[in-house]
């Protein structure tokens, strides 16, 4: 199946960016522009490509992510009935919830590109108030399927207190529970640490017990924490603000 020159760039963001990425616990998320929307030819070619993959290679049923034409992608507002890969299959319909996120991550090169300029040049930079929503979004998330699977909340729970207290969002779920080993009460430490084991897919009984056990209570921890962070990080950029407008009524 070939795009043609409908094919505009075509970039691998998410875990498989980061140095941390296991194959075996993460989708291989995706984004692939295209000039224009999908006509139903390509749908139908992209779809047998997708099934493809995902029967004949260990991680093609892993590919994850959009198809979405270039007028969309420069858009602030989450692009809405895109076409979708996922599960070795091609859907429709679907909504980027992380589309501030993942556009952060393209302004800052966080992301592998196969095809087509730099992404920056492709996709709209987002700002604070749209990134925050969004991580709140994935709080709220975490929150639904802390029972289902603990270890994946535990770990997303690590990046948003990471993220609120940097007041910046370019890190792995890896890289975030590494830094709250080191920085977050030692208390957590074994349901962090029991987290990245399944991710890893090294856990035992031992760390799924200790999961059950202390999931939820790290979820309340991290939930307060996030909130600390928010408000001080909005104090700090209110201040940064006024003192911004003081110099330049100053300037004049």
């Amino acid at each position: 199946m070939s795009l043609g020159s409908n094919l505009a760039g075509a970039y691998l963001h998410g875990s498989v960016a980061f140095p941390e990425f296991e194959p075996r616990a993460g989708d291989i998320d995706f984004y692939v522009v295209v000039r224009r929307s999908l006509n139903a030819r390509e749908i139908k070619g992209l779809d047998h490509l997708h099934r493809a993959l995902a029967a004949r290679f260990e991680f093609g049923s892993k590919l994850d992510g959009f198809y979405i034409p270039t007028v969309l992608a420069g858009r602030r507002e989450s692009p809405k009935n895109l076409v979708y890969g996922a599960h070795g299959r091609l859907h429709r319909g679907a909504s980027d919830d992380a589309w501030a996120i993942h556009r952060e991550h393209f302004t800052h090169s966080a992301y592998i590109r196969l095809y087509g300029p730099r992404a920056s040049r492709i996709f709209s930079r987002a700002n604070w108030p749209e990134i925050r929503s969004a991580l709140y979004r994935q709080l709220v998330y975490a929150r639904k399927i802390i029972d289902s699977d603990p270890w994946w909340s535990v770990l997303n729970l690590c990046r948003l207190v990471y993220d609120f207290k940097r007041g910046s969002i370019v890190a792995s779920k890896m890289g975030a529970a590494m830094w709250a080993l080191k920085s977050l009460p030692s208390r957590w430490k074994p349901v962090i640490k029991s987290a990245i084991k399944t991710y890893k897919g090294i856990a035992d009984r031992k760390d799924r017990t200790v999961l059950k056990r202390d999931a939820r209570k790290f979820l309340g921890f991290a939930s307060i924490r996030v909130i600390a962070f928010d408000i001080a990080l909005d104090s700090r950029r209110q201040k940064t603000a006024y003192l911004r407008k003081s110099q330049t009524g100053t300037g004049r």
